[in-house]
């Protein structure tokens, strides 16, 4: 019988800012500029959490 390593795909969502944009593209090209757009875990979950990063912003309309 084979071993096989097991590893889980974590998600979860950050609110990185609010900018002003043409369309949704151009808000997401400004959204990866924020100071905000980065992922930050606690000491007790980076013994479990290997690598954490951002790999895609999602872009909804704001109310003004």
């Amino acid at each position: 019988m084979s071993k096989y390593n097991v590893y889980a795909e974590i998600r979860g969502s950050k609110f990185v800012g609010t900018v002003e944009a043409a369309n949704e593209e151009e808000a997401r090209e400004r959204g990866w500029e924020l100071d905000d757009c980065y992922v930050s875990i606690c000491h007790q979950c980076s013994n479990e959490i290997d690598d954490p990063e951002i790999e895609e912003l999602i872009v909804e309309e704001a109310d003004s």
